[in-house]
């Protein structure tokens, strides 16, 4: 595929993804209340579309993406990632047909965290990431799990018709599961996330990619 091709495709998909992953947000706001800023998925998808966006005009201010910026967008991907594997998982079995076959559900739960991997794999150049990066995006979603149960013990403000409100998610129910249960279940997902990023590390950093762009 000729450089120019290559670029043109990179750069639609960066905003395609952008337009569905603030979109997506938006209608989960609208549709179903701010409160929803409590939830890691929402938070996610407005980083990657934020994040998207800021690719594109840097791309367009200097013509090039630097390691580091490649770098935070595999700590976004793997990060928006976990949104989609965990609801995939753990989450969707518990929605009503009604719950789940919406439009802004499969937005954010779906396309924006595929489509992000997708452009991720097809498009980054390899041997960007360094071998602690992994470690680095892991803080993120543990970040996300302190604060999001900080908040819920001390305001105990519910959210929307959450059954495990004021917490944003069933394993971070520390009423229902107490602080051990709660431990282990963001310890095993940390986990998973982590080897997750491994993976991606060494697929793109096992292969000898041609610097198209």
């Amino acid at each position: 595929m000729k450089r120019a091709t290559f670029l043109k495709a990179s750069l639609i998909s960066k905003g395609i993804i952008a337009t569905c992953a603030i979109v997506g947000f938006l209608m989960q706001m609208t549709l179903h209340g701010w409160h929803g800023l409590r939830y890691y998925t929402n938070q996610s998808n407005l980083l990657v579309g934020v994040f998207m966006v800021y690719l594109l005009f840097k791309y367009r201010k200097s013509g090039h993406w630097s390691k580091m910026d490649l770098r935070l967008k595999g700590g976004v991907t793997v990060a928006i990632l976990l949104t989609g594997l965990v609801y995939h998982f753990m989450l969707a079995p518990q929605k009503t047909a009604e719950e789940f076959w919406t439009i802004e559900n499969f937005l954010s739960h779906y396309i924006v965290p595929f489509g992000t991997l997708a452009d991720c794999i097809v498009f980054d150049k390899g041997h960007c990431y360094k071998w602690c990066d992994p470690f680095t995006w892991t803080l993120l979603p543990l970040v996300y799990a302190i604060v999001s149960v900080a908040i819920a013990l001390i305001t105990r403000i519910p959210i929307g018709n959450n059954k495990d409100g004021p917490f944003p998610y069933f394993f971070l129910n520390v009423d229902k599961y107490g602080f051990l249960g709660v431990l282990q279940y963001c310890l095993g997902l940390a986990v998973a996330f982590l080897i997750g990023s491994y993976i991606l590390f060494v697929f793109k950093n096992g292969f000898k990619t041609k610097e198209r762009l």
